[in-house]
């Protein structure tokens, strides 16, 4: 199987489905076409930032803040560690953070991460064999990409992390989480036309479904990261666009804890602990998993239930949805990309039911009729949100 090697930290980048342009001098002959991602022998050094702009390092810095890569000193060498479809190349501009001017541009999409990575492997020039059948690839699974988000009132904000830094807000050791001011949060946290907080009044902190909510402290903003070599001035970077800007973060200081616990999601119209989604080696193997109470539970192993939906919220929009790297649903000629999943496997304490799935249809809610419709059913000129969305899923068969 055709193989790229790429330094890290951009090949598990890559293979996140974070970085969605790879950037060469040259073209492969063949495209489409799926490639093994091999991460290179050269260790991420100490002074990995000061070698790229600025911008990359506060792109990079969020998605490890966000638990989307590890830390950069943990990522795997020499070593094969995924794959992804190569769909074309661009010699012009292209609208992605990762795109270098003058480069040719390897547009990239459907990004595997193996479960564990292929040790010791030793690179090459260009594209290169490695002995695996591309039809028989070791286990495998996308990321499952969180981003921030804010709700519809522009209220609270929600901000993804890592378990270890979750478990330090819960003890108290942080008190507050910092954010490198990107293009994209730009966009969500500041006032239109300035660089100013909107007014959120809570903070809430996920990692998983597990959460816990603060008051929004007033200290909280969006501050300039001082110049080095005078602290009185601020740090001014060249943004992607080439223009000198200050670098800036967000700053989210905690108040008063508003309360901790687990997300709960509705199955049918009843609560449902929590929705999941497993690793897979393959889109065939493809299971949602489900753990719910003992009344849903006994409405779907009697038949009694053929259909559950789900409400799409900013939360779990990357349990539905194939998302871009900015965190918005990937649409193919104006058509979302859905998570397939083929069966659905229902657990109440040591029960199991499993069952396939006959058909998945996103609904949105017709307000000239007052009942959901199908998507695709949707006027041509109107543009819906999907978080205002459900999804429906038909049971069929038992496993």
């Amino acid at each position: 199987m055709k193989t790229l090697s790429i330094q890290q930290p951009w090949a598990s980048l890559v293979c996140a489905g974070i970085k969605d342009v790879e950037n060469r001098t040259w073209k492969a002959a063949q495209v489409p076409r799926r490639i093994l991602i091999h991460a290179s022998s050269k260790k991420i050094t100490k002074n990995f930032y000061a070698g790229i702009p600025e911008t990359l390092e506060s792109c990079i810095e969020n998605q490890i803040s966000f638990g989307n890569i590890p830390e950069l000193e943990t990522l795997p060498t020499s070593a094969i560690i995924g794959y992804v479809t190569v769909t074309g190349f661009e010699e012009g501009d292209v609208d992605s953070v990762w795109a270098d001017a003058g480069a040719i541009k390897w547009k990239l999409e459907d990004a595997w991460l193996f479960d564990e990575p292929i040790l010791d492997v030793k690179g090459k020039l260009n594209l290169f064999d490695y002995d695996l059948d591309e039809n028989n690839l070791p286990p495998a699974h996308q990321v499952q990409l969180e981003n921030v988000d804010v709700t519809e009132d522009e209220t609270e904000v929600q901000i993804p992390c890592t378990k270890e830094t979750f478990e330090k807000i819960k003890a108290g050791d942080f008190g507050g989480i910092e954010l490198y001011l990107t293009p994209y949060l730009t966009d969500l946290l500041c006032v239109d036309d300035a660089f100013k907080m909107k007014s959120f009044k809570t903070v809430t902190v996920f990692c998983g479904n597990s959460y816990v909510a603060f008051e929004l402290a007033e200290e909280s903003g969006i501050y300039n990261l001082p110049d080095p070599q005078d602290e009185t001035k601020p740090y001014f970077i060249m943004d992607f666009t080439g223009n000198e800007i200050a670098w800036m973060v967000a700053q989210f200081m905690f108040g008063k804890k508003i309360e901790e616990g687990e997300f709960e999601s509705f199955c049918g119209g009843k609560t449902i602990d929590v929705l999941e989604i497993p690793k897979m080696a393959d889109s065939n193997d493809n299971i949602l998993k489900l753990k719910v109470n003992k009344d849903v539970f006994k409405d779907i192993a009697t038949g009694k239930m053929a259909s559950f939906t789900k409400e799409i919220t900013p939360k779990n929009l990357s349990m539905f949805f194939i998302l871009n790297a900015d965190g918005t649903v990937k649409e193919i000629n104006g058509i979302p990309q859905l998570r397939r999943y083929d069966a659905i496997q229902f657990t109440n304490k040591e029960d199991s039911y499993t069952c396939q799935i006959n058909n998945t249809d996103v609904m949105y809610m017709d307000s000239e009729y007052g009942d959901y419709k199908l998507y695709s059913e949707q006027e041509e000129d109107e543009k819906l949100d999907y978080t205002d969305c459900i999804m429906n899923y038909v049971l069929g068969d038992k496993i």
